[in-house]
């Protein structure tokens, strides 16, 4: 049922997220530690932290945890801590949009995270869109983007990406059904990667992100995937976690296995920013466009002073990725540093930036447009 606007009316546009960290098959998530101000930070089994989910993690093999995933969120005006899931079911229309409520209802559509790594994570493959839905019945695949904020001191900043010398099919399984590591190793070349760098990763393509990484990652709003290495510096991957509940012969046809170079790997795959506007003081940039998914679009805002933008209807997810800062949306403000992130309603007018030095940095994240033409404008 579409919300009354009456009832809109003084709802929390800002939203604080609050750190929810979830369980993973690898370790990390020191520099999570860190930003969440804990007094003896260490690499865990919980390296990520989700910062824009209305869906459970997937943990299979692990005992579950209620509500594992689902982001929990303080809206501004000193309301209660709930979740983001409960917040926009209450007033969806409100929180993401009418013409958002009318295609996904309260679905999101998109899922972002923080990801902290300390080690090369298992070789896995995600579906594509087409394979979840007329393989799986599944709604979503699960193409991912990867923007990278920081490598860790000593660490080279690698991602695998695709299959630099492809196994074909034949071998690709007996190469996993034997766990033949140094064969699969041989699949691949490092793909170097530094703060800055935005990857899409398609569904399909082999990959694996490196040790001592730390990035946002947005994706399709799924959590399926195949995992082809089964252990990792004593981190195991249990059988109910690798193959998607379903068997191997099944799971090869998710792999797509062209050969791509590492060159044309940095082509395809490297995203340059595409600007949208700029001004004195600040730049506004596309990242990620509907082009590219159907799902979602990233653009990024950089400034060295105060700007306000004009919103196009939808719902964003605002990521602060450099500097500190200050975000507003009429009389209310969200105060944010390095690493943290709100949620602003789809009710918003526009959106003010408050930078606290030069060179602040903000990521946008919203679901993609229908017209795909939709961005923040500057506001007249």
């Amino acid at each position: 049922m579409p919300d009354n606007p009456d009832r809109d009316f003084g709802r929390a546009r800002l939203v604080a997220i609050r750190p929810t960290r979830v369980r993973r098959n690898y370790r990390g998530g020191l520099l999570l530690d860190k930003l969440e101000g804990c007094a003896a930070p260490v690499d865990s089994d919980r390296p990520e932290r989700w910062i824009a989910s209305t869906i459970e993690a997937s943990n299979p093999g692990m005992p579950r945890l209620v509500a594992e995933g689902i982001t929990r969120v303080r809206p501004a005006g000193g309301a209660a801590e709930t979740t983001l899931a409960a917040l926009v079911a209450a007033a969806p229309v409100f929180y993401l949009g009418e013409r958002h409520v009318g295609a996904l209802g309260t679905h999101l559509g998109f899922l972002a995270k923080l990801l902290d790594s300390s080690m090369r994570l298992h070789v896995q493959a995600h579906p594509t869109s087409a394979f979840a839905r007329e393989r799986l019945g599944a709604p979503f695949g699960k193409l991912e983007v990867y923007y990278v904020l920081a490598v860790r001191e000593g660490n080279e900043g690698c991602i695998r990406l695709g299959f630099q010398h492809s196994p074909g099919r034949d071998r690709w399984k007996r190469i996993i059904e034997e766990q033949d590591i140094a064969a699969m190793d041989a699949c691949f070349d490092p793909i170097p990667v530094k703060p800055g760098d935005t990857w899409i990763v398609p569904g399909g393509l082999p990959h694996a992100i490196g040790g001592g990484v730390l990035m946002v990652e947005v994706m399709e709003p799924s959590d399926l995937v195949v995992r082809c290495e089964f252990e990792r510096e004593g981190v195991a991957v249990p059988p109910e976690g690798r193959f998607m509940g379903r068997g191997l012969d099944f799971c090869l046809d998710v792999f797509e296995y062209a050969e791509y170079r590492v060159a044309d790997v940095r082509r395809q795959f490297c995203l340059a920013p595409t600007p949208v506007e700029d001004g004195p003081g600040w730049a506004v940039d596309r990242l990620v466009g509907s082009d590219r998914t159907s799902c979602f679009e990233i653009g990024r805002i950089q400034a060295d002073r105060p700007g306000v933008w004009g919103n196009d209807g939808r719902c964003a997810l605002a990521i602060l990725t450099r500097g500190s800062g200050v975000v507003a949306a009429g009389d209310e403000q969200v105060e944010l540093k390095f690493g943290d992130s709100c949620f602003v309603a789809a009710a918003s007018s526009s959106l003010a930036f408050i930078p606290r030095a030069p060179g602040a940095e903000l990521l946008l994240c919203q679901p993609a447009a229908a017209d795909q033409a939709g961005s923040w404008k500057t506001q007249a």
